[in-house]
């Protein structure tokens, strides 16, 4: 009697899953001889890297769980300019998502409903009107860049917002883990010098790593969404606090700081929040104050630097505490006198401000670079888009909130993006973030249960937790 097809899969697949090993475990013995000492973790790296291609064109969810859990190692993974492992991660996902719509009705419904959402189409808009400012631009290549970083954030909201809630809840909670688990990565490729020198805490090898103000705002936003959004995993909100507060003290970052405290103040002040955000700030609060205080006690090399740096906030009168922004800022009105409706073009406000003030020249010359930026999103937007960027830009933060306000009385999680997304607006208040990646991963995840409230009926009162 001859066997059936299912007699020989099974047997199939483990013999094809034993060769596969044997040719694997072959091939890193023999990697020494070819590849010298680092062979077997070159090939080890490569099949790592194999696995992870293929598991993103199979699923296209696994890319968008990757990409907001790289932030903390961005720089590192840089390859150029333009080219980084973030973008190959996130050129695949697109790739894959666009098979998973060509194939599934659900995913290609549910991205058409996505371009009807208002906050959608505005920021196609923003978009366009980013990459139309190249043609007046003066430093076309630097625009370029700029345009294309702008590109990237679009497709990153695009591909968050189709994610379903319960993959939206896995996300931030990887990336919670990502961030959290950075910090320790941190203090091994400084090798034990941010403890004992000035030097301010963050992820960085070399002359590469993320800025101290931009790691430890990228703390505190993500810290927000998870600690006051993902009620059914307190556990690893509690796991992670202590890590987290130990990053953002040790940064040396007064943005930072109050970042993390301002922004569940300010959202406990809206009457139908609240309540489920007092107990937990306050809790937040606690945690905080007893962290600070271990760090002072326990190591004192930090200690004494965090109580130094913060105790400026103090002497918000002296020039030293805003490091040049008060002239940062006057050059930027200066550019938007000048150049009041279309800017001078995305990317360029640093030749701009050059020419037209002698202070940020004599600040780029004793803080190196420090006058490159405009040290405040919604100023760097008017600068180099004009008055039609700034309300596109204020158009987008009007309908992200309005989506937030329905979705933050319905969802936990939805109450953590609201206070993520005030993290995010006080952060640029000093910081140019009009183009960093966790904003438009809060602004698709806000997409993300916008659609999902919509797809529900009516009569759903529940607060998913």
């Amino acid at each position: 009697m001859l066997a059936g097809k299912g007699d020989t899969k099974y047997p199939l697949l483990y013999i094809g899953a034993l060769l596969l090993a044997s040719v694997i475990g072959a091939t890193i013995a023999y990697a020494p001889t070819y590849l010298g000492h680092s062979g077997p973790y070159i090939v080890v790296g490569a099949i790592l890297v194999a696995i992870t291609v293929v598991a993103i064109l199979l699923k296209w969810q696994l890319g968008v769980l990757m990409l907001p859990a790289l932030l903390p190692y961005e720089d590192l993974i840089k390859l150029g300019p333009v080219a980084s492992g973030t973008k190959v991660v996130a050129l695949l996902t697109l790739f894959s998502l666009g098979l998973a719509l060509l194939r599934e009705q659900r995913e290609f419904e549910r991205f058409l409903r996505l371009w009807r959402e208002p906050l959608t189409i505005v920021s196609f808009v923003f978009l366009m009107w980013v990459i139309a400012s190249m043609f007046w631009a003066s430093e076309e290549e630097t625009a370029l860049i700029k345009s294309i970083t702008f590109v990237g954030v679009f497709a990153l909201m695009i591909i968050t917002a189709m994610l379903e809630e319960r993959d939206l809840m896995l996300l931030w909670g990887v990336t919670a883990l990502s961030a959290a688990t950075s910090i320790p990565a941190a203090f091994v490729l400084l090798g034990g010098g941010a403890l004992a020198t000035d030097e301010r805490f963050t992820v960085t090898v070399g002359s590469r790593g993320l800025d101290p103000n931009d790691y430890a705002c990228l703390l505190a936003i993500v810290f927000a969404v998870a600690f006051f959004g993902l009620r059914r995993y307190n556990t690893l909100a509690y796991v992670i606090a202590p890590i987290i507060f130990f990053g953002v003290f040790a940064s040396l970052s007064r943005t930072g700081l109050i970042t993390l405290v301002a922004a569940p103040a300010i959202v406990a002040l809206v009457p139908r929040l609240a309540v489920g955000v007092r107990g937990r700030a306050l809790l937040m609060y606690g945690l905080g104050a007893i962290i600070l205080a271990g760090i002072i006690l326990a190591i004192p090399s930090v200690g004494q630097g965090v109580s130094e740096r913060y105790l400026t906030l103090s002497h918000f009168e002296n020039q030293t505490t805003w490091s040049g922004r008060w002239d940062i800022w006057r050059a930027a009105l200066q550019i938007i006198v000048s150049h009041p409706f279309l800017g001078v073009g995305v990317g360029n406000f640093p030749h701009a401000a050059f020419e037209l003030s002698a202070q940020v020249m004599q600040l780029n010359a004793d803080q190196a670079e420090t006058g490159g930026v405009a040290h405040n999103m919604l100023l760097s937007v008017a600068s180099e888009l004009g008055i039609i960027g700034l309300v596109l830009f204020s158009a987008i933060l009007f309908f992200t909130f309005k989506a937030l306000i329905p979705v933050s009385r319905s969802s936990a999680l939805g109450t953590g993006l609201f206070v993520g997304v005030v993290a995010y607006l006080i952060t640029g208040l000093t910081l140019t973030w009009e183009y960093e990646k966790i904003g438009y991963v809060l602004i698709g995840s806000v997409l993300s249960l916008s659609l999902q409230r919509a797809g529900q009926p009516a009569s759903s009162p529940c607060r998913h937790e």
